[in-house]
């Protein structure tokens, strides 16, 4: 896992070999088999990993300003909101900003390998969406406006980021800029994006 983490983050997912990953961990290609039947398998479970990570740092960051308020048994005031969104968006992004070998895999690496891999991205993205529906609904069942937008913010952060990571491998691409993608300013963005969305939508 770790060689995996290390191979498919610097080098990327096309350019590494089952050998490669073997002589990365120090293991023979036995061991290697004896875990994943392939790297489609081996690069779910990195993917996985390094999303269990952002959410784990993303929950984290929310569950402080929540326990601040002094709101942790009850809805979430809408005065709370752009500082639950600043710092959850921030536990995020820093999460994928102090490793960018896991920024890669989530952004980069996993799109459009293999079917199997594409179904586990899109319920991570369904899953972020969950997340952050729940927390601006306070708990409510959500509405199928609500959902889309939640949706919505999930795809639209995600694009930005992966923005800044292509922006960071390829400083002269005219699209993504380093100048344009910083990531404070791409977490900027994202939460005035995220606040504006609460209020017109879930507020």
């Amino acid at each position: 896992m770790e060689a995996g983490v290390e191979l498919f983050g610097t080098e990327g997912y096309v350019n590494v070999s089952v050998k490669k990953i073997c002589d990365e961990a120090g293991l023979t290609q036995r061991y290697f088999y004896e875990s994943f039947p392939d790297r489609v398998n081996l690069l779910a479970a990195v993917y996985q990993r390094c999303v269990d990570i952002a959410r784990s740092a993303t929950i984290a960051a929310a569950t402080e300003v929540i326990d601040r308020a002094g709101v942790a048994d009850g809805p979430v005031p809408a005065a709370v909101i752009p500082i639950l969104a600043e710092e959850a968006l921030g536990g995020f992004i820093n999460s994928l900003v102090e490793d960018p070998r896991r920024a890669r895999v989530i952004l980069i690496e996993v799109v459009g390998v293999a079917p199997e891999i594409e179904k586990l991205r899109l319920g991570a993205i369904h899953d972020w969406a969950d997340l952050i529906a729940g927390f601006a609904s306070n708990g409510r069942p959500t509405t199928p406006k609500q959902k889309l937008a939640a949706i919505g913010l999930v795809g639209a952060i995600t694009q930005l980021l992966v923005d800044w990571q292509m922006a960071l491998t390829d400083p002269i691409n005219e699209q993504a800029g380093p100048d344009l993608f910083q990531v404070d300013s791409v977490h900027d963005v994202v939460t005035e994006m995220f606040v504006a969305t609460y209020d017109k939508i879930f507020g």
